[in-house]
């Protein structure tokens, strides 16, 4: 039996199926994802397909999958942070969702991160600033001062983005802060004559690309504080944030969610940082929806990950690199998997949380290991025997 005929009877009627990857940038686990995903939408009613990426810069692949025009590569090179739309197997996907639109269906695209790979708040201000110009040009005065102080530190890659950050004075970092708290207070008490004047779902979607420049102007403050010698970072911003947009979209839709993103931001289970909890989207989904979300760690035997190096002479700051993988370690989910039978298996992690010692400790993270109850931070696990990454279009 093909394993991905059990997937439909295994997440049952969940509302939200979370969909991982142990690594970014993988062919097999973005193939597999497509189908994954093509049996939610196409077979059992799913509307929303939800990625690991930035909401403002998703809402221009929302409006191409609904009837664009424009190429394929260039909507995914603009409308995917982290460089996801580089790749074809992501294109495949994206085109596949437009051909579910124009032939009937009806399924948004929406991305549920912080803007700009983390390194800037101007495409939410952008944004912000189109529609105050609508509706309340005094408003506009506030996204200008906004704007002066973040274009000081925007960047196209997250390390010299942070950088810039931390050098700018506390006193403009605070004023940053309070010109975003402002015109969030401003938005609350406009809405109104602000939804009067261009509708619910537009106000919305704008005040959440607000809320969001908001969280990683928090983001940044929480990791300057650390670097400083400060308050150590426990308070993970970007994974409630990226949840707070998928409950957002399920209470302004309703519907069912399939959600993209690494196996790290899925979990059941916080992260441990040290002494600290770290609780993650997943955490926040499963407390919210309870039983009605699945989540799906994406793994393998072997082959060849891409993993990130530190790279000082590079723009970023880091660059990707190709590893191979050894064989799975003791107590790993891998080596319990491979135990079993060989090709993709899918299987079904709840009945090993009552069992003695939990299963397995260990899940691959790029070309590491995570140490986690396993089938306590996934519903299900999904294996393929090798990986490679995904190569670029040129």
């Amino acid at each position: 039996m093909d394993p991905l005929d059990s997937f439909r009877e295994l997440v049952g009627a969940a509302r939200v199926v979370g969909i991982g990857e142990s690594a970014h940038y993988v062919r097999e686990y973005t193939v597999l994802r497509h189908q994954m995903t093509r049996i939610l939408v196409e077979e059992m009613g799913f509307t929303l397909v939800t990625v690991e990426s930035g909401f403002s810069e998703g809402l221009l692949i929302n409006r191409w999958v609904h009837g664009g025009e424009a190429p394929v590569a260039e909507i995914a090179a603009e409308g995917m942070t982290y460089r996801f739309g580089e790749y074809p197997e992501m294109q495949d996907f994206l085109t596949w969702m437009r051909g579910v639109n124009a032939a009937g269906g009806g399924v948004t695209y929406a991305g549920l991160d912080l803007p700009a790979d983390l390194a800037s708040l101007l495409p939410p201000l952008d944004s912000l600033d189109g529609y105050l110009a609508d509706v309340d040009p005094d408003g506009s005065a506030l996204v200008g001062q906004a704007r002066r102080l973040a274009e000081r530190f925007a960047a196209r890659h997250t390390m010299p983005a942070f950088a810039a950050y931390r050098e700018m004075d506390s006193a403009d970092r605070d004023r940053l802060t309070l010109v975003l708290a402002s015109l969030g207070a401003r938005f609350d008490a406009m809405r109104p004559l602000y939804v009067r004047r261009t509708g619910a779902d537009r106000y919305e979607t704008t005040r959440h690309e607000l809320r969001l420049a908001a969280q990683l102007d928090q983001m940044l403050r929480t990791q300057t504080e650390a670097a400083d010698g400060g308050f150590p970072t426990v308070v993970n911003v970007r994974d409630a944030a990226m949840a707070g947009t998928a409950l957002r979209l399920l209470e302004r839709q309703g519907g069912r969610m399939a959600l993209l993103a690494a196996n790290t931001h899925l979990q059941r289970v916080p992260m441990r940082l040290d002494q600290y909890e770290l609780p993650v989207a997943g955490v926040h989904l499963a407390d919210a929806l309870g039983d009605d979300y699945v989540a799906v760690a994406l793994t393998c035997d072997g082959g060849r990950t891409p993993s990130r190096r530190a790279a000082p002479d590079t723009p970023g700051g880091v660059e990707l690199v190709g590893v191979d993988l050894p064989a799975p370690v003791e107590g790993s989910v891998e080596a319990y998997l491979r135990a079993r039978r060989d090709g993709l298996q899918i299987t079904d992690l709840r009945p090993l949380r009552r069992a003695a010692g939990f299963g397995p400790q260990r899940l691959r993270v790029m070309d590491g290991y995570l140490d986690v109850p396993v089938a306590h931070a996934f519903d299900l696990v999904a294996r393929v025997p090798t990986i490679s990454p995904a190569a670029r279009v040129a």
